[in-house]
């Protein structure tokens, strides 16, 4: 053990940037993290750091076994995880991170029900914001995510839950002031509402349009562009599972049903591939909840 805690000292270091912010991470005096890097240099006669006044930056062996010392924390926190899981009673906060469109979505909505209902133990904490978590510097357990940005990491671990497809859609007082949308066409002179630059391919059998939007407003969030959507100010794309209960209540319209546009995998993303109990039982309540077209 004596030789394991300088290897996640010097990960600490390249981690945090230099010595007094490793130290602070640690819970260590900056000299204790210095001994420890000279100490594991020492004792293998090969230089780990470049030291600077200004930076601390690795050698090429020090990038080389920053690879090794990666791997080796990861594997003692999944070994931690795993001894944390011998406690199988599934309680306690579970949290949660989530894109703050995913709050309209049914299948969503059914599975807090179902988890309140036979997961009484387990205290949901939803943690909304449009940007990626990083499941491995906070505390999340769980992330919904969409789209090819899913694995932000490749030590994280994804499980499908459903395939959604983008929609375009605006509120019927919208489409009722004016002209009917018949035409891909048509779509370049509406008012549209944002969350990212809207481009995309629209399919109907052999045809073909791609949709560039210009005259658009943003907004910070995707909530917002739903709400703001079902006030009539504009059209928007927006997710068909999160779309599809607006539609059934009458407060969006799709417009162009028959044209496709493409779809995005939603996953559920942990940052351990060994699990908690409550968050086994989570996944589980998610993916059958997810797996019915609700």
């Amino acid at each position: 053990m004596q030789e394991i805690k300088p290897l996640l000292v010097f990960a600490a270091v390249l981690e945090h940037g230099s010595m007094n912010a490793a130290a602070a991470a640690l819970g260590m005096t900056p000299s204790a993290v210095s001994q420890h890097i000279s100490r594991l240099e020492a004792q293998h006669g090969v230089k780990l750091l470049h030291r600077s006044t200004r930076r601390l930056t690795p050698t090429d062996a020090g990038q080389a076994l920053a690879q090794y010392c990666l791997r080796l924390r990861h594997t003692l926190a999944d070994t931690l995880q795993a001894l944390d899981n011998l406690k199988t009673e599934a309680a306690g906060d579970l949290n949660i991170a989530l894109p703050s469109g995913m709050a309209h979505a049914p299948p969503f909505q059914v599975a807090l029900q179902q988890l309140q209902q036979h997961y009484p133990a387990i205290r949901p904490q939803l943690y909304f914001s449009d940007s990626l978590a990083d499941l491995k510097q906070g505390d999340i357990d769980i992330a919904l995510r969409g789209g090819n940005h899913a694995l932000d990491a490749p030590d994280l671990v994804a499980r499908p839950l459903a395939t959604w497809h983008w929609q375009i859609v605006a509120a019927p007082a919208y489409l009722a002031a004016r002209a009917p949308i018949d035409s891909p066409h048509q779509l370049a002179e509406q008012q549209w509402l944002h969350y990212l630059p809207i481009h995309a391919i629209l399919l109907r059998g052999e045809e073909r349009h791609v949709l560039e939007i210009e005259r658009s407003m943003l907004c910070s969030q995707l909530a917002a562009v739903s709400t703001l959507t079902q006030a009539g100010l504009g059209l928007s794309m927006q997710l068909s599972g999160e779309t599809a209960a607006l539609i059934a209540q009458g407060r969006l319209c799709a417009v162009l049903p028959d044209w496709t546009l493409p779809s995005v995998r939603i996953y559920a993303v942990t940052p351990h591939r060994v699990q908690s109990a409550k968050t086994e039982a989570a996944l589980r309540v998610l993916q059958r909840c997810f797996a019915v077209d609700l």
